[in-house]
């Protein structure tokens, strides 16, 4: 049951992309010791750079994928997070104190490392979750597709769900990064090592392989969230995307993530046939991590 509050917690907040959990890539460079290292650890949440564990309370998310991908597009496996919930430890002080696998690696430069750009990139498992009225007519919910129930008289709500990240660093210099083959692909049509305060940062962003546009159908933004901008007051830049391009003038140095929520219902797109009869809605998240200099 416990599991199945915390897969509603996500779904819920899918409804509204504003409350949704965001999954993004947190890389820091390092060069204090030559030839340097990169750090990289997940993010889960809202805030930045690390809100949340990837199974909490407040929503769970398992990997499929964790990897770097070089400038000639071979990946290396970077391990999955532990998938393990860890018990909370009480304390005399009315908190709870609990650990978490967050998948920091440190990436450490050589002297033959390829010049070039670099990727690191997240993949979760698709969720499928259902809302439904059972046989004896009780409201019941599931993690599993409408096609996987028994006895359902009604199905309310019926989803799957699937996340993406990815974040970019440069040895020496900037290559326009490889596509890895994500249903939804958000790649950078500017130089993200070399961002400042003031300029424009463009991305392209596409779903099977196709360019994501607005149109009367669908108003398709991408949104771009900091710790340094808007945080508290809870707001963020927004832009339209337009044949597959969307960009933002950044306002102010310190860490950023570029999200899209992609929402589309199984009955009206052909895309989907193959999802009939296993869910109604079909959420994807893809993200990307930069940092603006100065």
């Amino acid at each position: 049951m416990k599991r199945l509050v915390m897969a509603l917690a996500l779904v819920l907040s899918l409804a509204s992309p504003a409350l949704a959990h965001n999954l993004w890539v947190n890389l820091t460079e390092s060069f204090a010791h030559p030839p340097g290292h990169v750090t990289t650890l997940l993010g889960f949440g809202h805030v930045m750079p690390f809100d949340d564990l990837l199974t909490s309370d407040h929503g769970v998310i398992r990997l499929q994928t964790y990897s770097l991908v070089g400038p000639d597009g071979r990946a290396v496996d970077l391990r999955l997070p532990s998938a393990k919930v860890e018990p909370k430890q009480k304390t005399p002080l009315n908190l709870t104190v609990q650990g978490g696998d967050l998948g920091l690696r440190k990436i450490a430069l050589t002297g033959q490392t390829t010049p070039g750009t670099y990727q690191v990139a997240a993949k979760s498992h698709p969720l499928f979750f259902t809302m439904y009225v059972d046989a004896q007519g009780k409201k019941r919910m599931a993690p599993k597709p409408m096609d996987a129930l028994s006895g359902a008289k009604q199905v309310f709500a019926s989803m799957k769900y699937q996340s993406f990240a990815k974040a970019f660093f440069a040895v020496k210099e900037w290559s326009q990064p490889q596509a890895l083959g994500h249903d939804l692909e958000l790649m950078p049509l500017s130089d993200l090592s070399q961002v400042r305060v003031g300029e424009v940062v463009r991305f392209k962003v596409t779903f099977q392989g196709q360019p994501v546009t607005s149109n009367i159908q669908n108003i398709e933004t991408m949104t771009c969230e900091s710790n340094t901008f808007g945080v508290p007051d809870g707001f963020h830049l927004a832009a339209y995307i337009m044949n597959g391009v969307a960009q933002f003038r950044m306002p102010t140095a310190g860490q950023w993530v570029a999200n899209i929520y992609y929402h589309r219902k199984v009955a009206d797109d052909p895309r989907f046939k193959d999802l009939r009869g296993k869910c109604k809605d079909v959420y994807i998240a893809g993200s990307i991590g930069f940092t603006v200099k100065p």
